[in-house]
């Protein structure tokens, strides 16, 4: 199939386009100035622009309008490739992330706040969603004080908006209730090629929020922003099941180039463990790719000998990490296909910016495509034919629960503390729809377990539903990050060229690595398991003595919580307490429990780990005796 050149309607520029000596500008480019520049519009606007549209260029209009502009990207790698390309364009940006904190408590929230500074010389400062959620939730101390840093900002930028996970978005729409609640004069701009509609939705409805919407117009003949893609299916369902001939069309595309030093392929995993896979395959089987290949795809995020920016290579192998910020001049990409039409279009969009490119994709059924089609015809067919039932949008519902326990969380938290919170602060977090009923639950869910086992309490120290309310109490942790919980740990692992050290969740790395050995430094040292899979057990918070059997995937561990827990809310006279069962079930319901739970124990083969989920988790690993 070939897919059609595109092109967008062009007008005469305004504004800061006209100001910048631009010739012409998109139509959605000056409408999305028209907004910056309106001071009675409405406070968000969504920018609705496929990949490689010019979104960003939109970007200069609002920071250059206002006092102090953040941007927000949703990955580390990602803020760093914008930072260098504003400061290219002349904007100076301050780039705000753990790399560029220094100290702890008091020192560290000093240390955002000058970042915040209007009068410290930069522009923009630009940031991850990560280090807003973790100042919301109290988590560098001082209770109102870190809160001072939503108060400097008259311009927010959330990129790719799209990104993020139904627990994940809540973070972000609390955070956008928060600037917009303290400061009204603050315009959002919301930019994303494939937005969650259910995210804009509960900003208009739920927030109570106008929303200025700003799309694209295609055009026949206009300014031309894709180019001609030929596409190819393939009946493999993994790029592993067809790894021989993939390699060897990357090393006739090697020996055809008259540049290796820049990227114009790139491979998109589904999985870090297949693209970690096929790295070592051709470091192995096909020494010449792998030379002028390089690998980034998350697991090796924290792989101090992996930065891309010290590297010249011609193929890039990556996963979902990818969809975003990948903005290379491919001419070949070759893709598995994601759960979602979102993800889908994200990593196809990465094909075709600059030049004619070929498109293989593998895992996709037959979509009934004509041999030509245009590219409108084909973002439609992708939503049509991969299913709304794939889709990243969400229940609104579901969406309003998880702010509401966001916003009761942190003020809940907060209510231990010897400092006084200011009403800006509590107004922050009770003017959340839902806020009242979660904070209800969260307190009876305390109040009730630190009276079990007295005399005039209802339950058990060690009764059915002293242990469901223990567990619950313990997931109440996944609010205080942004995507959830996880066992981070230093891992060795075989890279292909060599044992790299990175870091990752330990549990999702046992589900594709045998542990070897326990190294002096403490990392965990891991061979790819050649097949099979490990068994894994796991206690929880209030049921110490029940291991859970932990192997699977997420789904299936998603799967193992559901057969658990009802039943044992079932089997618990919850009615004789003061929490709601309702409440309790209902929370159950909406907060992904795979990202929630944190084991305290982990049995694995001859490892026993022991986790201490007091305040950041921390493991220890053990070699038991058999």
């Amino acid at each position: 199939m070939k897919l059609d050149a595109a092109y967008l309607e062009t007008e005469s520029p305004v504004d800061g386009f006209a100001e910048r000596g631009f010739e012409h500008a998109r139509a959605f480019q000056n409408r999305t100035a028209e907004w910056a520049h309106d001071p009675d519009g409405e406070p968000v606007a969504v920018l609705r622009a496929p990949t490689g549209a010019g979104k960003t260029a939109t970007f200069h209009e609002l920071i250059e309008e206002k006092s102090l502009a953040l941007v927000v990207y949703p990955t580390n790698a990602l803020l760093h490739q914008q930072v260098e390309r504003f400061d290219d364009e002349g904007v100076s940006a301050a780039p705000l992330n753990s790399d560029t904190l220094s100290g702890h408590g008091d020192t560290r929230v000093e240390n955002i706040l000058q970042f915040a500074d209007r009068y410290a010389g930069h522009d923009i400062v630009v940031t991850n969603p990560d280090i807003l959620q973790a100042l919301i939730q109290d988590l560098y101390q001082g209770s109102s004080k870190p809160m001072r840093f939503f108060n400097q900002f008259d311009g927010v930028i959330y990129d790719e908006f799209h990104f993020y996970d139904n627990l994940a978005a809540s973070g972000l729409l609390l955070q956008i209730h928060i600037f917009l609640d303290r400061t009204p004069q603050t315009q959002v701009l919301l930019a994303s090629a494939t937005p969650n509609e259910s995210f804009v939705d509960f900003v208009r409805e739920e927030l109570n929020l106008p929303v200025r919407d700003i799309g694209v117009t295609y055009v026949a003949d206009g300014d031309q922003f894709r180019y001609p893609v030929e596409v190819e299916r393939h009946e493999a369902t993994t790029m592993r099941d067809d790894r021989e001939a993939i390699a060897e069309q990357l090393r006739a595309q090697i020996e055809a180039a008259d540049d290796l030093t820049q990227p114009r392929v790139a491979l998109v995993f589904n999985s870090v463990a297949a693209s970690n896979d096929f790295h070592t395959f051709l470091s192995e089987s096909y020494p010449s790719v792998f030379e002028h290949t390089a690998k980034d795809n998350g697991f090796d995020t924290n792989d101090p000998e992996a930065a891309l920016d010290d590297e010249t290579f011609y193929i890039l192998n990556t996963t979902s990490k990818g969809e975003v910020g990948l903005n290379y001049d491919l001419r070949a990409l070759f893709m598995e296909t994601p759960q979602d039409p979102a993800g889908f279009l994200q990593r196809f969009g990465r094909a075709g910016r600059q030049q004619p490119a070929t498109v293989h994709l593998y895992g996709l059924g037959d979509m009934g495509w004509p041999e030509k089609i245009s590219y409108p015809d084909f973002v439609d067919s992708v939503y049509e034919g991969l299913g709304s039932e794939h889709s990243h949008d969400t229940d609104i519902s579901a969406l309003r629960d998880l702010v509401g326990m966001r916003a009761a969380h942190a003020l809940h938290s907060r209510s231990k503390s010897d400092e006084w919170f200011n009403e800006e602060l509590r107004e922050d977090f009770t003017s959340v729809t839902e806020y009242g009923r979660w904070r209800g639950f969260l307190a009876d869910v305390e109040d009730t377990l630190s009276s079990a086992g007295g005399l005039s309490s209802p339950i058990r120290t060690g009764g059915p539903e002293t242990k469901i309310l223990r567990f619950t109490q313990s997931c109440f942790g996944a609010f205080r990050g942004l995507r959830g919980r996880s066992l981070p740990v230093d891992v060795r692992y075989p890279r292909g060229d060599r044992m790299a050290l990175t870091t990752y969740d330990l549990l999702t790395t046992l589900r594709y690595y045998d542990v070897t050995e326990i190294a002096t430094d403490g990392s965990v040292v891991v061979e790819r398991r050649s097949e099979g899979r490990a068994a894994i057990t796991a206690r929880f918070p209030g049921y110490e003595n029940r291991p859970r059997n932990y192997t699977g995937s997420n789904t299936e561990v998603r799967e193992m919580f559901t057969r658990w827990l009802y039943p044992a809310i079932e089997d618990a006279d919850i009615s004789s307490t003061a929490v709601d069962e309702g409440l309790l079930r209902r929370f159950f319901d909406v907060v992904p429990i795979e990202e929630a739970a944190l084991p305290i124990e982990v049995r694995y083969d001859r490892y026993v780990i022991y986790v201490d989920t007091g305040g950041i988790p921390t493991i220890n690993i053990e070699q038991r005796q058999i």
